[in-house]
């Protein structure tokens, strides 16, 4: 889904920041860390931001249409001692079809919306920096899903399992090696299910909380100031395992993947599901305070057997610039598929206005 790929680049972006992955170079960032708890006693603090964009195709048949990807998200931090908690709602805009009901498409307005909390938890952390958390969170490796990538938008990551309806958390990520594991059983929240109700195209309880019972988690190490290396691995339920390696020297980073079954779709097989290797390879660079320029290129192999491979392969580039003192920010990413890519998909602009309270 498109618009979740805004929202979590730019979250990612704040997490490579503050775990030290760019040294001393500082990357793209929102404001969902920009809270001052030093002062005793319960703290605490609103914060959000609101998308205003969306893609455009460049070729083929729905050359110059728009796809709306306007979001808004607000969350709600308290921190009373080593206790702390959060409730983060996310929504977006639907681009409809009218005549066929067909979501997410180019060239149609906007009829639908969808969203709801994605993030509900509580947690403690210890005097030396070990976070326990546990309720409604992102898993350890939805946290680093963009880990090594400073592109806007395009950049092609691996499929976890994203959100977890219920899940435990422990994580340190402070000093030169670091770690996050995270664990849910399975869950099955539907629309049904939901608190809000946003209409007949709001699909955002099934699309983000319907998982297997998994395991997952990741360990970073700091070999020196400028270098950082990263592994990572998921574990599930009848829906394979994911393994990724990575690595970030100053501003350039890279990872790869192996994923042995690609998805989650509970309607399929694990042989019609098939597995997937995939490469990303991303650099920044800063022309000026608070404009940064960057590049990446994106490679994956789906394998099915009994049919072709099913070949991902393009270029994504593009502007991020911020100021206002971080209170706003614009952003413009370009996609290219190259020669060996089979996917057969249209070069695309994404273009958002992005504003931070």
């Amino acid at each position: 889904m498109k618009r979740k790929m805004t929202k979590v680049a730019i979250i990612a972006t704040t997490i490579l920041a503050a775990q030290g992955i760019y040294a001393e170079q500082t990357t793209p960032t929102s404001h969902s860390g920009d809270h001052d708890f030093s002062e005793p006693g319960p703290k605490f603090d609103f914060y959000g931001e609101l998308g205003v964009g969306g893609h455009i195709k460049l070729e083929g048949e729905d050359k110059g249409r728009y796809s709306d990807g306007t979001y808004i998200e607000a969350g709600l931090a308290v921190e009373h001692g080593n206790w702390f908690g959060l409730a983060y709602f996310e929504g977006w805009t639907v681009p409809v079809d009218s005549s066929t009901g067909e979501t997410w498409v180019f060239g149609h307005g906007v009829r639908g919306f969808e969203g709801g909390f994605n993030r509900f938890y509580g947690g403690y952390r210890t005097d030396g920096g070990t976070e326990i958390m546990l309720g409604r969170m992102d898993s350890s490796l939805d946290d680093i899903e963009w880990w090594g990538d400073s592109t806007v938008e395009y950049g092609l990551n691996p499929e976890d399992v994203g959100d977890v309806h219920i899940g435990l958390k422990v994580r340190n990520e402070l000093g030169k090696f670091r770690y996050s594991i995270s664990a849910a059983p399975e869950s099955d929240f539907t629309t049904e299910d939901r608190l809000f109700d946003f209409g007949k195209y709001d699909n955002f309880a099934e699309s983000q909380f319907i998982r297997p019972t998994h395991l997952n988690g990741y360990v970073q190490y700091d070999v020196q100031d400028d270098l950082t290396l990263l592994g990572g691995a998921e574990v599930t339920d009848g829906f394979g395992e994911l393994y990724i390696l990575g690595a970030q020297y100053k501003n350039i980073g890279a990872r790869i993947w192996h994923d042995t079954q690609k998805g989650y779709d509970t309607e399929t097989t694990a042989e019609q599901r098939g597995s997937e290797d995939g490469l990303m390879v991303s650099a920044f660079y800063e022309a000026s305070e608070g404009l940064y320029l960057s590049a990446g290129y994106n490679y994956a192999n789906h394998q099915v057997d009994g049919e072709e491979d099913n070949i991902t392969s393009f270029i994504n580039a593009g502007v991020w610039w911020e100021y206002g003192n971080g209170r706003y920010a614009t952003a413009l990413d370009t996609k290219f598929n190259l020669g060996n890519d089979t996917n057969n998909e249209d070069d695309q602009l994404f273009v958002m206005q992005y504003f931070y309270w």
